[in-house]
């Protein structure tokens, strides 16, 4: 069940990364593109925020699932562990505003604003960077 958890842990982690570097490349492309193609390019960003989305919430239940089954819970973890968990937050609460912000654009017809969608974007890829760095100093036994 352990290994289970940690193959799912681990193919959610590369989705998540994976749909926050495409839909970067694809902002990019979007702000340049012929205006014809950016609703397409906006409804491809969309369904890769939320593949993103549900990838972070088989993280949290593979997670939660491996800190009880795995480490006997939450007491013994170190603090590397407990930083990784705050950007995890962060990160959760970034995924959660930029799938809010294109359903508000679903919904309104008009493209969300491009320098807000760069700006959380970047933060999401930094507490990215930083979740992976502190889960590499947790679970590292030297």
């Amino acid at each position: 069940m352990i290994v289970t958890l940690k193959i799912i842990h681990f193919l959610a982690l590369a989705v998540g990364i994976g749909g926050g570097v495409a839909n970067a490349v694809i902002g990019a492309r979007t702000r340049k593109a012929d205006p014809a193609a950016r609703p397409v390019l906006s409804g491809i960003q969309a369904t890769i925020g939320k593949l993103s989305l549900a990838s972070l919430i088989l993280l949290w239940v593979s997670g939660v699932a491996l800190t009880y089954l795995h480490y006997s819970g939450w007491a013994n973890l170190p603090s590397s562990f407990w930083l990784k968990i705050i950007f995890v937050v962060i990160l959760t609460g970034l995924s959660v505003r930029l799938n809010m912000l294109s359903a508000k654009a679903r919904r309104t017809q008009q493209p969300p604003p491009a320098r807000s969608l760069a700006l959380l974007g970047q933060m999401a890829t930094a507490s990215s960077v930083l979740i992976v760095v502190f889960a590499a100093l947790a679970f590292t036994v030297v």
